[in-house]
């Protein structure tokens, strides 16, 4: 499963620029012939549109995208009006290419000043995860992360009592750390309770224990309540995402184990692809 991430670029009038100082020129050009009577006067219009062309080369340049028309416009402009001949001095030759440069200053603007759309997979999704929760996994020690790790695996492959009991023993060695991480504890309750309750067959529809709002941060999904449909199956989900990041992180026994196991973890993310979709778009 993938996301897609579109980032717009800045925004920018240098595109007014373009037709301003090309027709500019051009304008100049045809005041000084006829009115002044200067015979060079022209140069004046082919001034205009070579550094209305370097303006565009800048502009292109410059965005998320490169327009290579618009990239190679100082060349056109260089063999149209600097290499002799006579087709320069032409004032509707100026007036093409002031037309077609302006025409790509505004192509350039519209369509090449938005990223390519990126995606990002739901492993990318975890890492990223991992990594803005790194400050909490910082503070378990190898044997918690240990315990840890071993009730989400046990939990997993439906050996609840010992699942439990590793809740249970985890819970006892979250009283050494500082500041204590409230979020696993947390954590390590919905699972017990969760894992209790399957251990006699029974459902738990109403949980006891549930994530609050100060949590959120270390939650790996974040869902606006319309999108919500069962939210103890999204703090227990999150709450596996969780135990997930802080076994792997800090148990070194444990890693290999849980990696082979990583695709039950982004199973879970992508059971979301949809509402975490429709809540970014909104």
């Amino acid at each position: 499963m993938t996301t897609n991430t579109i980032t717009p670029g800045p925004a920018s009038r240098l595109w007014m620029a373009v037709p301003a100082v090309s027709f500019g020129g051009i304008g100049v050009g045809l005041l000084l012939m006829e009115v002044v009577r200067f015979s060079y006067g022209f140069w004046a219009g082919i001034a205009g549109c070579v550094i209305a062309s370097c303006l565009l080369f800048y502009q292109a340049y410059s965005k998320p995208r490169r327009d290579l028309v618009s990239l190679f416009t100082p060349l056109y402009a260089v063999l149209i009006f600097l290499i002799p001949n006579e087709v320069g001095s032409m004032v509707i030759v100026q007036v093409v290419f002031a037309a077609t440069i302006s025409l790509l200053s505004v192509r350039v603007e519209k369509l090449f000043n938005v990223k390519k759309t990126e995606k990002k997979t739901m492993k990318q999704m975890l890492n990223e995860y991992i990594m803005r929760i790194e400050p909490l996994l910082s503070r378990v020690d190898e044997e918690t992360g240990h315990l840890v790790a071993q009730a989400l695996l046990r939990f997993k492959f439906g050996l609840y009592e010992s699942a439990t009991d590793n809740c249970n023993k985890a819970l006892d060695r979250l009283r050494a750390i500082e500041p204590y991480p409230r979020v696993l504890e947390r954590a390590l309750l919905i699972l017990r309770e969760r894992a209790s309750g399957l251990a006699i067959s029974r459902v738990v529809t109403y949980p006891e224990h549930v994530f609050t709002e100060e949590d959120s941060e270390y939650l790996a999904i974040h869902l606006p309540e319309n999108l919500v449909d069962d939210p103890a199956t999204l703090d227990l989900d999150n709450t596996l995402i969780l135990l997930y990041a802080v076994g792997i992180e800090t148990s070194p026994l444990d890693e290999q184990a849980l990696e082979e196991h990583q695709r039950f973890i982004i199973q879970i993310l992508e059971s979301y692809k949809e509402k975490l979709a429709e809540a970014a778009a909104t």
